[in-house]
């Protein structure tokens, strides 16, 4: 059996969208082979890094997912990680750039914000031609 990884499910707030990001492509793989740790209201690149050493998981396979807003707090994780080697994957921050260069505007930015708050679906199933 393959090394049981351990991912962090990071947020500025409550945790629950990169929660079921990180859940949904764990489901991808054998039960038990991928251990999520949610991390939610973090303010700090070092209260992540902290928590992670102090769980021994730096000198284990992990990686952190995150949905956090702010770029100043972006930028400071991602140089952390590097420094330790541990990938992390903006699960937000990119997507809302885009848009963002799409529609000539900023996002808002406003933690706490939820899918509910977004855009309508409209789903085209290709394999039904609908």
């Amino acid at each position: 059996m393959e090394e049981n990884i351990v991912v962090y499910a990071v947020s500025d707030m409550t945790g629950t969208t990169v929660g079921r990001i990180v859940r949904a492509a764990s489901a991808q793989f054998p039960a038990g082979h991928v251990r999520i740790k949610v991390l939610t209201h973090v303010s700090s690149a070092e209260q992540i890094v902290g928590f992670i050493q102090k769980q021994g998981d730096d000198c284990k396979p992990c990686a952190v997912f995150h949905t956090i807003l702010s770029k100043r707090l972006r930028e400071d994780l991602r140089a952390a990680l590097q420094t330790l080697r541990i990938p992390s994957v903006d699960l937000l921050g990119s997507t809302a750039h885009v848009m963002a260069d799409l529609l000539g505007e900023r996002p808002q930015t406003r933690p706490g914000l939820t899918i509910d708050d977004g855009a309508e679906l409209e789903v085209f199933d290709l394999e039904r031609n609908e």
